[in-house]
């Protein structure tokens, strides 16, 4: 029974939040070579100032005090009562993160919505790789 009673003083809890910038730190993401993959590389590039738009200004990006700073505050903004508004700006269901936002932590639910949307994106495109392979002769 005790332990039955700390499992439920432990679910009714909210969870502690880590910070985004120790999740997403420089170190993690050039490890994962995601900036390797040319159009991740692209699509990243093109975000940059004009005169900063090369593969070498995206690593010092990453690199950045100004990263690790921003990831802190948007850490901060999913903190607070406005957390919808950010899934709205970035086209995220909260639905995948339901169980993460229940438990206030909206960190997590951020990630859960992203890692949804980005295997959404990766089904429907494979998807339309293997319709366009059904089309040949």
């Amino acid at each position: 029974m005790q332990g039955f009673q700390q499992q439920m003083g432990a679910a009714q809890q909210p969870q502690r939040v880590v910070p985004l910038q120790n999740i997403v730190t420089s170190e993690e993401v050039m490890a994962s070579g995601v900036l390797g993959d040319e159009e991740v590389q692209k699509i990243l590039i093109d975000m940059l100032p004009v005169e900063a738009q090369n593969p070498a200004e995206l690593e010092a990006t990453v690199r950045s005090p100004q990263f690790r700073q921003t990831l802190a505050s948007l850490t901060n903004a999913l903190q607070t009562e406005n957390y919808n508004s950010i899934f709205a700006n970035f086209s995220l269901d909260t639905s995948a993160g339901a169980a993460a936002l229940a438990q206030g932590n909206n960190v997590e639910a951020f990630l859960q919505a992203i890692e949804a949307q980005a295997r959404a994106a990766a089904d429907a495109a494979g998807e339309g790789k293997s319709g366009d392979e059904k089309t040949g002769p």
